[in-house]
């Protein structure tokens, strides 16, 4: 593509990033020796914050941008530098997407973690707001009263929670937060939730270069990874709820799913037996998810083992799936012994046959060719001027097309 890497990128990145000899044109007020810095202070001075800046950045706000999104941003922000090269600067590691953490990690950080706090014991950003911060329902939470709110959450430090404060504040100057300030936390979860269920597919053929950004990565700019930029606040009982109506699809009941999922016939499952069928045989979900499924069925009180009312089978569905699976297996053995011992052409089975070949014989067939007993689709068939007998050569495929005129001057 035409943003990948070739001779020409690779000496303008290590010439913005300041790593090489040659001097570096400042594109701005600010004369920095990389260009990554010197689009910091440009955001920083127009902004405020590098997280402000990054939430009027990103529009849709998923938290991420690509390379289309980041050239929109930056053109209508009125970025006079080059593009490209700032891009693969700022996407170090190759990833396709940016996020907040290669702008400014602690602030990254800071809302990441308020991210998963909120919605661990809150089903949403709203819900939380309404239960723990506009107790008042103003819609205007001031600082203090968002020390009180975090606190409730679990929050400690104070120092923490003003940082926190004024990260979360989208107008500059103003003293009070409102759920509008808040809501692109959950656009980021819902970002990261679609994230989770794609890793669920395989991965294919990517578009990068892996010896791109290795000659040109400052370490002094790599950011420590937070512990909760990856963590998704999942609510279990939905995905247990979703696990079940799947196989519940998939096999028809709970009971025969358990069964099939039983090959042992043990009457119970294992965590190795779970994981092994939910992650491998049936590619519902990875084997982390697969552990945390298994551990969500059996509680905490489980003896490390799932049985069929862990999964949520009634014993009146288990004793009638049995009932019916041992009727079953009791009418089987009676044909079988039947078929035995009827003479030839007089056992259940072949009376059963006989019958469904006549009635396909009797049965009125519609105008139409068939072939082996089948319609055929419309437009199929032998050619009009096909002869089965002739032979290949003799056949003319072009006996009613007109001949050409011949000209005047051909003799």
């Amino acid at each position: 593509m035409w943003w990948n890497s070739g001779p020409h990128l690779r000496r303008r990145m290590l010439v913005e990033a300041g790593l090489s000899d040659s001097y570096r044109t400042s594109q701005s007020f600010f004369s920095r020796c990389s260009a990554v810095d010197e689009f910091k202070d440009v955001l920083q001075s127009k902004f405020g914050t590098l997280s402000r800046a990054w939430r009027v950045l990103d529009i849709d706000g998923s938290g991420r941008m690509d390379m289309r999104e980041f050239c929109q941003a930056l053109t209508r922000l009125g970025y006079v530098g080059n593009i490209r090269t700032l891009w693969h600067l700022l996407d170090s590691t190759n990833a396709g997407s940016i996020s907040l953490d290669e702008l400014d990690p602690r602030a990254a950080a800071a809302l990441e973690k308020f991210r998963v706090v909120s919605l661990q014991h809150h089903e949403s950003i709203e819900h939380m707001w309404k239960v723990v911060m506009d107790i008042e329902r103003t819609n205007a939470v001031s600082l203090k009263v968002f020390i009180q709110g975090c606190k409730a959450l679990g929050y400690e430090d104070e120092l923490e929670v003003e940082e926190l404060f004024h990260q979360l504040l989208l107008k500059s100057g103003s003293q009070h937060l409102a759920l509008e300030d808040m809501q692109f936390l959950q656009s980021w979860e819902e970002t990261k939730r679609r994230k989770l269920l794609r890793r669920r597919l395989g991965v294919r053929w990517v578009n990068r270069d892996p010896f791109l950004t290795s000659q040109v990565l400052d370490p002094s700019r790599s950011s420590n990874t937070t512990e909760y930029s990856e963590q998704v606040s999942m609510d279990m009982e939905k995905e247990v709820q979703h696990f079940r109506e799947y196989l519940s699809q998939t096999f028809g009941s709970l009971p025969q799913a358990f069964e099939e999922m039983d090959a042992n016939r043990s009457g119970e499952l294992s965590l190795v037996e779970f994981e092994g069928v939910v992650a491998n045989l049936l590619r519902y979900c990875r084997h982390g998810e697969a552990r945390r499924l298994f551990r969500a069925l059996i509680g905490t009180e489980g003896s490390g083992k799932l049985t069929w009312q862990e999964l949520g089978i009634s014993k009146v569905e288990w004793t009638a799936y049995r009932m019916q699976k041992s009727m079953e297996a009791r009418r089987q053995q009676t044909e079988a012994i039947l078929n035995a011992r009827a003479p030839l052409g007089a056992s259940p089975r072949m009376r059963h046959a006989e019958n469904h070949h006549i009635e396909r014989i009797r049965e009125k067939k519609s105008a139409g060719k068939f072939v082996f007993n089948s319609p055929l689709p419309p437009g199929w068939g032998p050619p009009p001027e096909f002869v089965p007998l002739e032979p290949p050569a003799n056949r003319s495929r072009r006996r009613d097309m007109p001949k050409p005129p011949r000209s005047p001057n051909s003799r």
